[in-house]
């Protein structure tokens, strides 16, 4: 199965005072040893700017947004889909229509409508609301 992975998770996963940490390290656990079956992950570059910005900024942990930069870049089961100009002026749109989504959001969103994913680890009610299966 194809995952999408959503800056809620990467940074519960990460943050070990994150209240969902250990729910999303019940989710790696169970991707590790192939309860959850796992084709690959999908990400984006926002969703990376996201993650490593808060790391850096919100937790005031540099060496720990480099650590995940890092491993999420030389992943072999991790594709980082690049936000073009076309998904950009579709997330846009969509943006302008719905209240209460992330710009960020948005752009997973299209990402996971054309990639065809339609599961995410997530802990963001947006993805359900969207027509998404979030993970857990």
């Amino acid at each position: 199965m194809k995952i999408f992975l959503d800056t809620s998770a990467l940074i519960a996963y990460y943050n070990v005072d994150d209240q969902h940490h250990a729910e999303a390290s019940k989710v790696m656990e169970k991707i590790k040893n192939g309860e959850i079956p796992l084709t690959r992950f999908y990400t984006t570059d926002y969703v990376l700017d996201e993650t490593l910005t808060f790391i850096e900024c919100v937790l005031r942990a540099h060496e720990l947004a480099v650590q995940v930069g890092e491993a999420l870049q030389a992943s072999p089961f991790t594709t980082i889909i690049r936000i073009d100009e076309e998904t950009f002026k579709e997330a846009w749109n969509m943006f302008k229509r719905s209240r209460g989504y992330s710009f960020t959001d948005c752009t997973s969103f299209i990402v996971m409508k054309r990639y065809g994913i339609t599961h995410a680890f997530t802990f963001d009610k947006h993805f359900r609301e969207a027509g998404f299966r979030p993970i857990p």
